[in-house]
C-alpha cells in the first residue's frame, strides 16, 4: 500500500534527520550567462574553498573562459579570462588556495602546456609555463601532444608533469616534476626496455607516494610473456612483474601505506570474455612482489555479464579501486556503450573535404563530424583481500540510462563513486522501487518520480540505497562532484539556473 503524502512527507523529513550526512544548498542562482556552455569544471579543497570553470565555445571551439568565485556556498563574482590560439582546458585543481586551469594551447607548429593560477582570496591572475614544444625541434613529444587523453598531471606533494612519447620506435615516458608553486625542479626520459618496440610498451599512469614519483608500464615480449614494470623514479629501480601466461587484463593502481596495489579482470582472450579479478600487491619499502592472485567471479550474474557480451560497441571501464583499512582492495567497474552526436564543424554543405578518382569517375566526400560519448549503466564490485583472493562480487544494475542521441541538463545517466567511512558509496540519480527484492536503479524517469541517491555497499557486499532528497528543478549531476576530505560538492544545474550543492559524509 502506497503512502499517502502527508506520511511521505513525514517519512522523508525524519529521514533526513536521522541520515548521517550534512547537506547544504546555497543560494539558486538566475544566470543567463550559464548557458554559455552546458560543462563545467569544478574544484574544491580540504579546506572548503570552492571554484568553477565555465568554457566559453563557439562552434566548438573555446573563446576565453570564466573563472566563478564563490564565498562558503553562494556566488559571488565572474571573472573572464582571455584566450588565444587553438585552446583546450585540460584539468583544473586547487593548491595552496589557487585555482590552476590546466591548459593545452596550438599555435602554428608549437604546443604549449601551461597552468592560469587564481588567487582565491585576491583573485590576482599569471600564468605559468611547464612546457613548449617546436614541431621542426623535437617532433616526437609535438606528435605525443597530440593525444589529449594521453596527458597526465597529478598533484600532491609535487605537481608531475607525465605521457607517452615514441621515438625511433621505441616508448619512454616523458616526466616533468614541478614545486607546488609550479618551479621546475627536474625532467626525465624513461625507458621501461629501449629494445621492445612501441607498439608492444604501454605507459599506464604516475603515482605520488611519500615524496617519492612511481611510473607502471605493461610490456609485452611475447604470446607469452607479458609484464609489469614499476619504476621509481629518483632511484629508477625497477620490479619486474609477470602475468600469467594467456591472460589479457584490464587495470587500475593505488597506494595504501607502503602496499602499491595493482587490480581489475582478467581474461584469457584479447577483449571481453573477462572471467574474474586479478590482484597484485607490491611492497614499496622491499621493493618486491608480496601476492599475485587470479580469481573467477563468484556472482553468477556476473559471468553471465561476460558470456558473449561484448559485441558492437558495448565495453566496461575500470572506473576506480579503494582500498580499506585492513588492506582489501575494492575494484569498481562500469559498463557502457558508446553514443555519437553530430557536431556544427562550421563546413558549408556541400563543401568538398575529400576527392577519389577512379578512372573517369571522381567522387566527392562530404564529411558529417560526429562526437562519440559513453554512456555508462550497470555498475560491477569486487572485494579482494590482502592475499588477492576475491572475497565477493555483485552487481548494481541501471537501466533507461538514456533514450535520446544527445545529453540534456536534464539527463544524468551518470554515477560519482568514492570511500568514505571504510565503505564504498555511490551518488547517483533515478528513481528505485524500494518494495521490490531486485534493486534495480531506473535513470529516465520524469523528474517528479527521481532522487538523488547516495548508495552504500557495506564490507559484505550487501547494497544499501538512501536517499539524500528529490529532484526538483535544479539537477545535481553525479560526475561532475568533486570530493575533499569528507566534503563534496555538486554545481547543480537547471532551466538558467545554477545552485551549489554540499555532502558532509
Amino acid at each position: 500500500m502506497s503512502l499517502k503524502p502527508p506520511f511521505l512527507l513525514l517519512f522523508f523529513l525524519t529521514f533526513l534527520t536521522t541520515s548521517s550526512q550534512e547537506i547544504n544548498k546555497g543560494n539558486i542562482l538566475k544566470d543567463r550567462q550559464f548557458l554559455i556552455d552546458h560543462s563545467e569544471l569544478t574544484a574544491s579543497d580540504s579546506i572548503g574553498n570552492f571554484v568553477s570553470i565555465r568554457p566559453h565555445r563557439v562552434n566548438g571551439t573555446l573563446r576565453n573562459y570564466f573563472v566563478e568565485f564563490y564565498d562558503h556556498m553562494n556566488f559571488t563574482n565572474r571573472v573572464e579570462i582571455k584566450t588565444q590560439n587553438e585552446t583546450k582546458i585540460l584539468d583544473v585543481f586547487i593548491l595552496n588556495e589557487k585555482a590552476h586551469i590546466f591548459i593545452k594551447e596550438q599555435k602554428n607548429k608549437s604546443i604549449s602546456l601551461r597552468c592560469d593560477v587564481i588567487d582565491l582570496k585576491t583573485q590576482s591572475f599569471e600564468q605559468k609555463s611547464l612546457l613548449k614544444v617546436d614541431k621542426n625541434s623535437t617532433q616526437e613529444v609535438y606528435r605525443a601532444l597530440k593525444n589529449d587523453f594521453e596527458i597526465n598531471l597529478e598533484y600532491s606533494s609535487k605537481v608531475v608533469l607525465s605521457f607517452p612519447v615514441i621515438e625511433h620506435k621505441s616508448l619512454y615516458a616523458f616526466v616533468k616534476v614541478f614545486s607546488d608553486e609550479l618551479e621546475e625542479l627536474n625532467e626525465h626520459k624513461i625507458f621501461a626496455d629501449k629494445n621492445i618496440l612501441n607498439k608492444n610498451v604501454s605507459f599506464l599512469n604516475a603515482a605520488q607516494h611519500q615524496d617519492k614519483i612511481y611510473l607502471l608500464f605493461n610490456l609485452i615480449y611475447s604470446k607469452d610473456k607479458k609484464t609489469y614494470i614499476l619504476i621509481e623514479l629518483n632511484s629508477q629501480k625497477s620490479l619486474e612483474v609477470h602475468i600469467v601466461e594467456d591472460s589479457y587484463e584490464l587495470i587500475n593502481s593505488d597506494i595504501r601505506a607502503t602496499d602499491y596495489i595493482i587490480s581489475g579482470l582478467y581474461s584469457n582472450h584479447k577483449e571481453g570474455g573477462f572471467k574474474g579479478f586479478t590482484h597484485y600487491t607490491i611492497d614499496l619499502d622491499s621493493f618486491s612482489l608480496k601476492s599475485q592472485q587470479q580469481t573467477e567471479f563468484s556472482n553468477k550474474k556476473a559471468s553471465k555479464y561476460f558470456s558473449g557480451l561484448f559485441k558492437g560497441n558495448r565495453s566496461i571501464d575500470i572506473k576506480d579501486i579503494f582500498i580499506d583499512e585492513q588492506f582489501n582492495t575494492y575494484v569498481v567497474g562500469q559498463f557502457y556503450f558508446m553514443r555519437k552526436e553530430h557536431v556544427n564543424a562550421g563546413f558549408p554543405v556541400g563543401f568538398p573535404i575529400a576527392t577519389f578518382s577512379f578512372g573517369s569517375l571522381s567522387v566527392f566526400i562530404t564529411i558529417n563530424p560526429a562526437k562519440s560519448y559513453k554512456v555508462f549503466d550497470d555498475i560491477l564490485i569486487g572485494k579482494i583481500n590482502t592475499k588477492g583472493e576475491l572475497l565477493w562480487d555483485t552487481i548494481l544494475e541501471l537501466r533507461q540510462t538514456e533514450k535520446i542521441n544527445s545529453k540534456y541538463n536534464k539527463k544524468d545517466s551518470s554515477t560519482y563513486t568514492f570511500f568514505d567511512g571504510n565503505q564504498l558509496k555511490i551518488l547517483m540519480n533515478g528513481y528505485i522501487n524500494m518494495d521490490k527484492e531486485k534493486l534495480i536503479v531506473k535513470q529516465d524517469k520524469r523528474f517528479s518520480k527521481t532522487n538523488l541517491y547516495a548508495i552504500k555497499i557495506n564490507p559484505n557486499g550487501k547494497i544499501i540505497p538512501e536517499i539524500l532528497f528529490a529532484n526538483s528543478d535544479v539537477i545535481f549531476i553525479a560526475e561532475t562532484a568533486v570530493k575533499s576530505k569528507e566534503n563534496i560538492h555538486i554545481l547543480g544545474q537547471g532551466n538558467m539556473r545554477k545552485q551549489l550543492l554540499k555532502i558532509k559524509f
